[in-house]
């Protein structure tokens, strides 16, 4: 796996692509919380869930319908005002993308069992052809460490840059796109 703090900067990076003017704060939060949250399995190691089971770690949360399922639930509950409902498909891409992503940065990773992306209808662990990221230790304490360190150096080559490369890449299209018509700035005249 890869630590939590670089799932929740490919989601920030990714909602640059995605954003449109003035989001609310709950866009970026819940992005980035859709990220993170498919390593919610890693309890399962104290409740006595084998890993290779259908809810251990990479399991279920780490699929693809469970990333659908969670972008679905998020904005059928954060954006439910009429005001979104132009931006509901949008959102949800978003928000699928933002979780999906997690599968496929895991799945890059050095170590553990590959990632269940088609559970639960299928079980099997894949790991993508190539695999540059150091794994993370689950541990808090143990990524705390000179492990960590090598773990987040690994992290930042392999992730954060090309993430950052994404967001300047979406921030500067966005900046010299010329505005529709009828519209200055972005704002009615």
């Amino acid at each position: 796996m890869a630590s939590a703090f670089t799932h929740a900067a490919a989601a920030l990076a990714l909602g640059t692509a995605f954003r449109r003017p003035g989001p609310p704060a709950r866009f970026w939060v819940l992005g980035a919380l859709c990220a993170a949250l498919p390593d919610v399995d890693s309890i399962g190691f104290a409740l006595g869930v084998p890993y290779d089971h259908v809810l251990g770690h990479r399991g279920l949360t780490h699929s693809i319908a469970f990333a659908a399922l969670l972008a679905a639930g998020v904005v059928a509950v954060a954006f439910r005002g009429g005001e979104w409902r132009a931006a509901r498909g949008r959102l949800w891409l978003f928000f699928f993308l933002a979780t999906a992503s997690h599968g496929l940065i895991d799945a890059m990773t050095t170590g553990g069992l590959g990632v269940a992306f088609f559970a639960p209808f299928e079980n099997g662990r894949y790991f993508l052809p190539w695999r540059p990221i150091v794994v993370s230790p689950i541990s808090v304490r143990r990524f705390f460490t000179e492990r960590g360190a090598a773990v987040l150096a690994s992290e930042l080559r392999w992730v954060w840059l090309p993430a950052a490369a994404l967001a300047a890449t979406c921030l500067l299209a966005r900046r010299t796109r010329p505005a529709p018509a009828g519209r200055l700035g972005g704002v009615r005249r």
